[in-house]
């Protein structure tokens, strides 16, 4: 859709905000609406969405306080208008201009009093202090880079030690001019270089709960002569180009969104012009266009690029119309394939509409239909899928598949701020799950299923290896979430930390093998007898195979090891997370009361023999219970 199109669609919806159509209005605007466009556009885009009253669309307060060194009282709104496409609604403090130290070195600035989820320290390569003579030794440099980061460092400490917030620190938007130009990139002194050493010293320093907003990235993607419009820094203090604001905010909306947890999870492809060029059932194997010429070239470099999605966490799915046997035919036999059939979880090629093939392959692997990315060449596919599932993200391909890769990378659908080795292993315990689901089907009755399934599990005290994974999981569950709570990494550190926290992990491994850590709970002391289940998330991925119960038993343990008589939770809805709304109960807590839309929950340790909670899971070393 061009720019004038987009204008009388967007008087159009103006109309629909009059007659009160919020969603429609909402819908239509995440749409049209592209990161890319210009600033005029991404306003007027804010400010339709402003008109929308906060309480009409279902969206999760987040509270951010942006800190900055330039103009960005333009950027904000637009910044809550892409978060709100993340489902989130967007709080916002404007800390003074170029007050950055002030305001974080006061505990009595405006910063702390509300209480934000997330502070960005949105700075620019004007500020990096880091300029020494010409031809300085490699020493000098690295002191005066050191000495740089250092002052990012302490304002980090400093925000620890007043706020719980998430940190967004921005590296150093490389500069367009040069000095020594050509130069610049050889001797480690020189202005460019500082600054590229700067970028990599800060990412070196992240602490737990900090992530690295790249604006760097971002400015080269933009283009670094556009960028840095010198006119907009000495007229106004904009940082950069206003037409780049659209593309900030996008981003920055997605890192943002990642820190709450929201994440895509599955990324299911088409197969005929989409992994290769042409048909495989019209073509044959010697016939699609995979490995040789420009778009066979394209294609491999795709699946590359899918390859190292997939290693890093990212789940492979295939949805095609083909007969099954022959489009697994490049997977087996052809030479210049990337991706192996081992690399795929869910394998549909047959001749049913696409929609009902995605909600197959999200029900077999137990993930919502909003953890999922669809690829497919075709505009119509496309667009089925969008009518009847909005909830699933599906891109626009280019036309020419030599795009492919940029069009898929330059959406930011798979942020993340954690890592951690079991992200690795992802496809493995989907793959592994799908194994349990065809070994369950052997079996008349469930009892005889899990008991061969020979299930064992590993507990333990959250500690600084497990504690990313840990992080991740808390912050990624939905649905098996009690509470909806969110923990940073340094949270959780000081959680494990203190006197009154119980903070346990399970790790479940069967006879298919190692799902990982795949629970984890905390539990605080609440005077002398009671302990309260503050956190309490599991991995869908292993749910009815008598885990939850498992993991109560050992929260009744420690209610008893530490003399507690009473075990107190509650249960918080949310959208997703009704799986577990009667856990409790099941579990045999009794409900004491209702308030606010949740509901609280009782174990009374003395009042009889408390319930044992019988599984066919044993711990590390012991029998099943």
């Amino acid at each position: 859709m061009n720019e004038d199109a987009k204008t009388k669609f967007l008087k159009a919806l103006r109309n629909d905000i009059k007659t009160g159509e919020y969603q429609k209005v909402f819908s239509g605007l995440n749409r049209i609406s592209m990161h890319t466009d210009d600033f005029l556009m991404q306003s007027k885009y804010a400010a339709l969405f402003k008109a929308i009253p906060k309480d009409a669309l279902a969206l999760g307060e987040v509270r951010i306080a942006i800190l900055a060194t330039g103009t960005v009282s333009h950027f904000n709104d637009i910044l809550s208008y892409w978060l709100a496409g993340e489902g989130l609604s967007a709080v916002i403090y404007e800390a003074p201009y170029g007050t950055v130290h002030q305001t974080i070195l006061d505990p009595k600035s405006g910063l702390y009093a509300m209480k934000p989820d997330v502070v960005m320290i949105f700075t620019n390569y004007r500020d990096i202090k880091c300029d020494i003579p010409a031809g300085s030794s490699h020493e000098e440099a690295e002191r005066v880079v050191k000495g740089a980061v250092g002052e990012f460092i302490s304002l980090w400490h400093a925000l620890r030690q007043n706020s719980d917030c998430y940190i967004m620190q921005n590296n150093a938007d490389l500069p367009f001019h040069r000095v020594f130009g050509n130069y610049e990139g050889t001797a480690v002194w020189t202005r460019l270089n500082m600054l590229r050493n700067f970028n990599l010293e800060l990412a070196k320093s992240v602490l737990p709960g900090v992530t690295i907003f790249d604006l760097d990235h971002i400015s080269s993607a933009y283009g670094k002569k556009k960028w840095h419009d010198s006119r907009y820094w000495y007229h106004s203090k904009h940082a950069f180009a206003l037409d780049a604001t659209g593309l900030v905010a996008y981003d920055a909306a997605k890192v943002i969104s990642a820190t709450r947890g929201a994440c895509k999870k599955c990324l299911i492809v088409d197969l005929d012009n989409t992994l290769w060029g042409g048909a495989i059932g019209d073509d044959g194997l010697e016939g699609i266009r995979l490995g040789n010429g420009p778009d066979g070239e394209a294609f491999v470099d795709f699946q590359k690029f899918l390859l190292k999605l997939k290693n890093r966490g990212i789940v492979l799915a295939v949805s095609s119309k083909n007969e099954e046997k022959i489009a697994k035919e490049p997977f087996l036999k052809h030479p210049h394939m990337q991706i192996k059939l081992d690399d795929v979880v869910a394998f549909r090629a047959n001749w049913n509409d696409k929609v009902s093939n995605i909600k197959e392959i999200a029900s077999s692997l137990n993930i919502g239909l909003d953890s999922i990315v669809f690829l497919d060449d075709n505009p119509a596919e496309r667009q089925l899928v969008k009518s009847i599932l909005p909830a699933v993200s599906v891109p626009e391909l280019p036309e020419d598949p030599s795009n492919y890769r940029a069009a898929l990378s330059s959406l930011s659908f798979f942020e993340t701020v954690l890592f951690s080795g079991e992200d690795r292993a992802k496809t493995a315990y989907y793959r592994d799950n799908i194994k349990r689901s065809e070994f369950q089907e052997h079996f008349t009755d469930l009892s005889g299923y899990l008991e061969n399934l020979d299930m064992e599990m590993t507990t333990g005290d959250f500690d600084s290896f497990n504690l990313p994974r840990i992080a991740q999981l808390i912050n990624k569950s939905n649905q098996f979430h009690l509470t909806t709570t969110r923990y940073t990494e340094s949270e959780l550190k000081s959680v494990m930390e203190g006197d009154s926290s119980h903070c346990m992990y399970f790790k479940l491994k069967d006879c298919f093998g190692d799902n990982g850590l795949i629970s984890a709970v905390i539990l605080r002391k609440q005077g002398a007898e009671t302990l309260s289940v503050d956190t309490w998330v599991m991995s869908c991925r292993v749910l009815s195979r008598g885990a939850e119960e498992f993991v109560c038993g050992r929260i009744v343990s420690q209610a008893k090891r530490i003399g507690c008589k009473k075990i107190v939770g509650k249960y918080i809805p949310t959208k997703r997370n009704r799986l577990v709304a009667l856990l409790y109960e099941r579990l045999g807590f009794k409900k004491v009361r209702e308030g606010g839309g949740s509901t609280f929950w009782e174990l009374d340790l003395d009042e009889n023999t408390p319930p044992v909670y019988r599984t066919f899971i044993r711990e590390a070393g012991k029998e099943c219970i």
